[in-house]
């Protein structure tokens, strides 16, 4: 699967509401404190992005122009894209800023009304889940990459979904509701294996981290996903 993957990326020749501060992480989230390839099993095709994941925060951007807040989604297509980008050119530094690449989707999704940069009372703003997928699609025609990689609406986090995705080669883009942690959020799922107690275990891109961190099924939270992979 993962020499089938690579071959589908060197024909492509695909090229070239979250929150700053630091939180206490939950009994259902523990940072990654080895490289993620050494830390456990990692299984099939979700190994593959290990070595090309993107990690961008909110904070990072979220006082660019006049400011941006429940951005989590046009961060979690910033980190989407540079990770692609990062693997076709086999781990070489990119020369496109990833804060100029998060101007351009949140002007995008602002354009097509997927994104607002609004907070209302905890409850207006931010990125519509109904137009997650066309906005992605949008942000992915802007780079160049709309005709090489697909996207696909998942109704229902599972394990078994997820790690599917995962196996096919795909980067999994939660969107979560009621998160214990991030609440309505949006976030990536890079891999996944089995930790030293036996249980799966996820590697995610939140927003929040600047880094891998590992959770268990629980941190994966309960929402849809989109599963973002090459095409065939």
């Amino acid at each position: 699967m993962i020499r089938k993957a690579d071959q589908i990326f060197e024909k492509a020749g695909l090229g070239g509401k979250g929150q700053s501060r630091r939180r206490r992480v939950s009994k259902h989230l523990s940072p990654a404190k080895k490289a993620p390839e050494k830390a456990g099993h990692v299984t099939g095709g979700s190994e593959i992005w290990i070595p090309f994941a993107s990690y961008c925060t909110t904070g990072q951007f979220m006082k660019l122009e006049d400011g941006f807040t429940r951005h989590c989604s046009p961060t979690a297509m910033v980190n989407i894209v540079r990770s692609m980008q990062s693997r076709a050119a086999n781990g070489r530094k990119l020369k496109t800023k990833s804060e100029d690449m998060f101007l351009q989707f949140a002007k995008i999704g602002r354009r097509m009304h997927a994104y607002w940069n609004k907070d209302l009372l905890g409850r207006f703003g931010g990125t519509s889940n109904f137009m997650t997928a066309f906005y992605l699609r949008r942000c992915l025609r802007a780079v160049g990459m709309e005709k090489d990689v697909s996207v696909h609406f998942h109704p229902w986090i599972t394990e078994s979904g997820v790690e599917r995705a995962l196996e096919q080669g795909a980067i999994v883009l939660l969107e979560v509701y009621l998160h214990p942690r991030y609440k309505n959020h949006h976030m990536l799922c890079y891999a996944c294996r089995e930790g030293e107690d036996g249980q799966r275990e996820y590697l995610l891109a939140d927003g929040w981290t600047p880094g891998p961190l590992w959770v268990d099924r629980k941190g994966l939270g309960v929402g849809h996903f989109l599963a973002v992979l090459p095409r065939r």
